[in-house]
């Protein structure tokens, strides 16, 4: 990433230009950091229903075999859900290449070996 910047800056003149340059060239970045965060705050709010549907049931101090059935079919759906911003996390990483993936992996802490799914795994499981 360092050398996109040296690159930037030796092709301006103005501060304004390498600004303007530098923008459009993270603004791919910033994109998926953003699909990262939608994705993430989807899955707080699946661990978040599921804990209000838990407490909403158990307010009687009994739960049903039709909320039982209910909330299985209600989490069926939920989880689809969740599937499809886990496919944008995935989509997310497989832009990176593997120097890129191994940069982001390094800058976590974690180790960079193998293929490019590997390292696309420990990314999402770091997540």
């Amino acid at each position: 990433m360092g050398h996109i910047k040296v690159n930037i800056m030796e092709n301006n003149t103005t501060v304004a230009d390498c600004v303007a340059d530098c923008v459009e060239a993270s603004s791919g970045l910033l994109d998926d950091i953003e699909m990262v965060l939608v994705a993430g705050g989807a899955l707080l709010g699946l661990a978040a229903w599921g804990y209000k549907k838990y407490k909403s049931m158990m307010a009687d101090g009994k739960i049903t075999l039709d909320e039982l059935l209910e909330a299985v079919d209600e989490t069926k759906e939920k989880l689809e859900e969740a599937e499809e911003h886990i496919e944008v996390l995935e989509e997310a990483y497989d832009k990176y290449n593997v120097a890129e993936l191994k940069a982001m992996l390094k800058e976590k802490g974690l180790p960079v070996g193998g293929k490019k799914a590997d390292l696309v795994a420990r990314l999402e499981e770091a997540q």
